[in-house]
């Protein structure tokens, strides 16, 4: 008689024959699509997965790998876009109050998303999820500074909202990867 592989379940609940199939898939934007099921934001999730041309054939580590580039790119111009606007002159005090906010914010996490992609080439994974959640506290500090505040930016807002995608995404992949 032929034995039948047993069906496990890891600990997102995602059905394979063994215990981590998907570390040893290559398939791009299948790939992506298996990775982003439970995203907030599936169809982000797949075109963020999916803009960088490695992507084609990448493996699920890679995917990792490429997901916590396309946070940290957006970090950085997201940090740029922030030191822009507060060298224009005549800015609005609560506008500036909550640029000065973002930019620590930012510039911190752009320092903490370099630590996650250390800490995931080196197969730390519960580092990469303690720097990915710092990432998102930071990006929802600046969030609470935009929505708390009279002065806001509709382009930051934008920004910051794609920011915590990124990282939530990428943090969803990590939990993935994790053994």
């Amino acid at each position: 008689k032929r034995q039948k592989k047993k069906q496990t379940k890891n600990k997102n609940g995602w059905k394979d024959l063994s215990p981590f199939p998907l570390r040893r898939c290559h398939g791009g934007k299948a790939l992506a699509e298996k990775l982003c099921e439970k995203s907030e934001d599936k169809a982000f999730c797949i075109s963020s997965l999916t803009s960088r041309p490695e992507a084609d054939t990448a493996t699920a580590p890679k995917l990792g790998v490429i997901a916590l580039s396309v946070a940290s790119t957006n970090a950085s111009d997201t940090s740029l876009y922030i030191k822009s606007k507060l060298k224009q002159r005549n800015l609005e005090p609560a506008l500036e109050d909550t640029l000065d906010d973002c930019s620590k914010n930012y510039l911190d996490a752009v320092a903490q998303l370099d630590d996650s992609l250390a800490a995931l080439l080196a197969n730390a994974y519960i580092d990469v999820d303690i720097w990915l959640n710092t990432a998102i506290s930071d990006g929802e500090a600046c969030e609470d500074a935009l929505s708390e505040r009279a002065g806001n930016d509709a382009e930051l807002a934008r920004r910051n909202t794609n920011f915590l995608k990124l990282c939530k995404d990428a943090l969803l992949i990590n939990t993935i990867l994790t053994p």
